[in-house]
C-alpha cells in the first residue's frame, strides 16, 4: 500500500486489487484505483475509487476450475487428471490406471431422464471418493467412464483389493428420485511402469482390458496383458478381410431345426450365418459377428442373410411346402436402423413370404438398453404379423417383470442354463421359473442347446414348448436341411 501511495504521490495512477469484509461479515474483492489530487501543480491527495468485482473473480475460478475438473461430479476431468498423472510419473510413484464402465448406464437414462442419470453419477462419484480417499485420483473421462489412478500402493494384490472394495460399494442399490436401480462395473486395469511408462498407454491399456471384461459378461475387472496386442493386429486383420468378404459374398447359410416338445415335429428353424474365408475355411460368426458390429459392418452382412433366407425359404415353401417358421437373427444394430423394418418388408414381398412365418430374433440387451425403441419396433413388427422372439435369455441383466413389457411370441433360454440340467438344481429351478413365467404370459418357450434324452426329458415335464440342440440335430447346410425335413415327412406319413 505504502509503494502505491509513493506513485500517487509522485504523480502516477494506480490501482490494485484486496479483500474486504462489508458490515454483515460478507466478504467482496474490490479493484481499487489511486488517482492523485492536483491543485496548483502540488499533490495535495488523492481519490479511491474502488470497483465491486467479486462475482469477476467468482467467474474466473470458475473457469479455472472447469478447466481441469467434471462440472457434474466435481472430480477431475481428463485433462486434470493427465496434468497430475504426469507428475506422479515423474516421480515413480504411480501404481495403476483403473478404468471403469457402468453397466447398462442407458437403462438409467431410458427410464428415469437424463437428469436422474446426472444425479446417479454424482452418487457413484461420492462412492469412489468413499473407498479411494487420500489413496489416488479419481476423474471422470465423460459419460460413465471413470478413471481412478492409484499411487499410495505398494503391489498388485492392495489394487485387486482396491477394485473388489469398488465392486462392494457399488452392490447397495442407489436411490434415484423415487426409484432403485441396481448396477454393476466393467473394470479394466493397466500397470505402471510394465503396461505403459506415459498416461495415454496406460490409459489405452485399461480401455482394452475394460472392453474385454464387457465381452466376457460385464461385473467384473480384467487385467491388461500384452496378448491383447496381438488379439488387436489380428482383428485389424480380420476386419480388411471381412470388407473383402463381403464384397465377394464369402457367407453361407446353415439352419438349425426346431422340435415341439410334444411330438418332435419341426416346428421351425434358425438362421445361422458362415464365413468361408478362401484360405482359413469356415470362421465362426462368434469371431466375426462382434467385429462387424463394432465397425459398422453387421447391417450389409445381415441385409445378405434376410435376403438370402427368404430366397431359399421360399423355394421351400414352392417345392416341399414346409409348415416351420423362419427364424432371424437380427442384431441390435440392424434393428436399431431406420431401414431395418422396410427391407425386411420388401424381401418377404419379394419372396411371397406370409409374415406369420417370419420370426424375428432379437437380443435380451437390446431390449434393456433401448427399451422404448425396441418396444416401438417391436409392436409395428407384430402389427404387421411377424413373430418375435427374444434370443438367449438369462445371459443379461433382464428381471421377469421386463418380459410383460414386451409384445413377445416366444422366448429363448440360453443354453448355459440346459447344458447342466436336470444334475444342477440352481439352474434348474431358473429354467423351471422361466417357463412358468412364460406360460402366464402366453408366450412360447424353446431351450437352446438340448444334448441328452435327460434334458429331453425334464423340460418336456416343464412344459417347454420348443427344442433346439443336438440331441435332435446340429445346425444343417439347405440341402441336408430339406432332405430332414422330407425325410421326417415320410417317417409320419
Amino acid at each position: 500500500m505504502l509503494l502505491i501511495l509513493k506513485d500517487v504521490y509522485k504523480g502516477s495512477n494506480a490501482s490494485f486489487e484486496t479483500i474486504m469484509r462489508t458490515k454483515g461479515e460478507k466478504t467482496v474483492n474490490l479493484k481499487v484505483t489511486a488517482l492523485p489530487i492536483n491543485i496548483n501543480e502540488k499533490i495535495t491527495g488523492a481519490y479511491f475509487i474502488a470497483q465491486d468485482i467479486t462475482k469477476q473473480i467468482e467467474m474466473q475460478n470458475k473457469v479455472r476450475f472447469l478447466a481441469y475438473h467434471d462440472e457434474l461430479t466435481g472430480l477431475l476431468n481428463r485433462r486434470g487428471i493427465y496434468r497430475r498423472v504426469e507428475n506422479y510419473i515423474q516421480s515413480k510413484t504411480l501404481a495403476a490406471a483403473i478404468l471403469i464402465d457402468i453397466d447398462m448406464f442407458k437403462d438409467i437414462n431410458d427410464h428415469l431422464g437424463h437428469m436422474a442419470g446426472d444425479i446417479f453419477l454424482q452418487q457413484v462419484a461420492y462412492r469412489l471418493h468413499q473407498v479411494i480417499e487420500t489413496k489416488g485420483l479419481i476423474g471422470r473421462m465423460g459419460g460413465d467412464e471413470f478413471l481412478i489412478c492409484m499411487t499410495a500402493t505398494q503391489d498388485k494384490w492392495e489394487v485387486i483389493e482396491i477394485l473388489q472394495e469398488i465392486q462392494t460399494a457399488m452392490k447397495e442399490p442407489f436411490k434415484i428420485q423415487e426409484s432403485t436401480k441396481e448396477i454393476t462395473l466393467s473394470i479394466g486395469v493397466s500397470y505402471f511402469p510394465e503396461d505403459g511408462e506415459d498416461f495415454n498407454t496406460l490409459i489405452k491399456h485399461a480401455d482394452m482390458a475394460m472392453y474385454k471384461a464387457k465381452k466376457h459378461g460385464r461385473n467384473n475387472f480384467i487385467e491388461y496383458s500384452s496378448a491383447f496386442e496381438e488379439e488387436k493386429l489380428n482383428q485389424i486383420t480380420m476386419l480388411q478381410e471381412l470388407k473383402l468378404a463381403i464384397n465377394q459374398e464369402q457367407f453361407h447359410l446353415n439352419f438349425q431345426p426346431k422340435h415341439s416338445s410334444n411330438d418332435n415335429k419341426i416346428v421351425g428353424i434358425e438362421t445361422l450365418v458362415r464365413w468361408q474365408h478362401p484360405s482359413k475355411g469356415i470362421i465362426s460368426p462368434v469371431k466375426f459377428i462382434p467385429l462387424a458390429e463394432q465397425n459398422g459392418l453387421i447391417i450389409p452382412i445381415s441385409n445378405w442373410i434376410i435376403q438370402e433366407a427368404c430366397r431359399i425359404y421360399s423355394q421351400w415353401i414352392q417345392s416341399y411346402h414346409v409348415s416351420f417358421h423362419l427364424s432371424i437373427n437380427v442384431s441390435p444394430a440392424h434393428f436399431l436402423d431406420n431401414g431395418f423394418i422396410d427391407f425386411l418388408l420388401k424381401q418377404v414381398e419379394k419372396y411371397h413370404i406370409p409374415t406369420s412365418m417370419i420370426d424375428i430374433e432379437i437380443t435380451e440387451n437390446l431390449a434393456i438398453e433401448n427399451t422404448e425403441l425396441t418396444r416401438k419396433k417391436i409392436n409395428i413388427l407384430k402389427k404387421k404379423g411377424f413373430q418375435i422372439s427374444m434370443d438367449d435369455f438369462g445371459t443379461g441383466y433382464t428381471s421377469l417383470t421386463y418380459l410383460s413389457q414386451f409384445n413377445l411370441d416366444r422366448i429363448k433360454i440360453d443354453r448355459s442354463f440346459i447344458m447342466e440340467l436336470p444334475d444342477n438344481r440352481n439352474n434348474g429351478a431358473i429354467v423351471e421359473s422361466l417357463i412358468s413365467v412364460a406360460k402366464n404370459l402366453d408366450m412360447i418357450v424353446t431351450a437352446e442347446g438340448v444334448e441328452t434324452e435327460a434334458q429331453l426329458k425334464i423340460l418336456n415335464k416343464w412344459g417347454c414348448d420348443e427344442i433346439q440342440g443336438y440331441f435332435f440335430s446340429k445346425p444343417l447346410p439347405a440341402e441336408e436341411l430339406i432332405e430332414y425335413w422330407n425325410k421326417q415327412v415320410k417317417d409320419d406319413c
